[in-house]
């Protein structure tokens, strides 16, 4: 009963998104007047993923992790890239329909139109969470360089890492925050399973090199 009564309401989804965004942005604002920030959780429930404008290719090993990474997620506090995404949403849907409407002559059923603006709103949630990266002041205290997790130990998490085949996987800097990162063996003829532990030696754009290790870090 609940999809049918959203197709018969063709803006329903786009307006929902635009009103939970104004809910969003109102608590927030009180939240910044109290001196607390009432959205800091959601920071909590993403990993921080380790970014780079040179994504590899999305049809490699690992799509989810280079998707996220593609979005930029992670860059700025998840409440505003929830919000880019909501604005994206129901503004681009809203549109859609605008034009269905002037060129059918009727809008697009709503489980149908969601699809198009669900697939618009990665280009722009991407640019906008790029645009607050460089707007939003950072916590210089936590923040690392990419260069700075060559030497620790990483745990394959997704994937298996071969060459030109590169598998995520998750490890923690010197703050002990949880990067999430694609890795390749240094070595051609080595291929790194799911749950194994390796040493981070190199680095090129996105793409982090390894060797084996054991528990103390050292080449096996």
């Amino acid at each position: 009963m609940f999809l049918s009564y959203v197709n018969e309401t063709p803006n329903f989804p786009f307006s929902v998104a635009l009103v939970i965004v104004a809910i969003l942005a109102a608590i927030e604002g009180v939240g910044l007047l109290i001196g607390a920030g009432l959205f800091g959780f959601l920071d909590g429930l993403l990993p921080n993923i380790d970014l780079d404008v040179d994504a590899p290719d999305m049809t490699t090993s690992s799509i989810s992790g280079q998707f996220m990474t593609w979005l930029r997620i992670g860059r700025v506090p998840a409440i505003f890239s929830l919000i880019v995404f909501l604005v994206a949403f129901g503004l681009t849907g809203l549109l859609i329909q605008g034009l269905s409407n002037t060129i059918l002559g009727a809008p697009l059923p709503a489980l149908i139109a969601i699809i198009p603006a669900f697939v618009v709103s990665m280009p722009i949630l991407r640019v906008g969470n790029y645009v607050l990266s460089v707007v939003v002041p950072k916590d210089e205290t936590t923040a690392v360089s990419k260069n700075s997790l060559i030497g620790k130990l990483c745990t394959i998490t997704g994937g298996e890492a071969k060459a030109r085949y590169p598998a995520q996987g998750k490890v923690k800097d010197q703050h002990g925050q949880t990067h999430y990162i694609l890795i390749e063996p240094d070595m051609e003829s080595d291929v790194y399973s799911q749950g194994e532990t390796v040493l981070l030696v190199r680095r090129n754009n996105s793409i982090y090199f390894a060797i084996r290790a054991n528990s103390n870090g050292l080449m096996d």
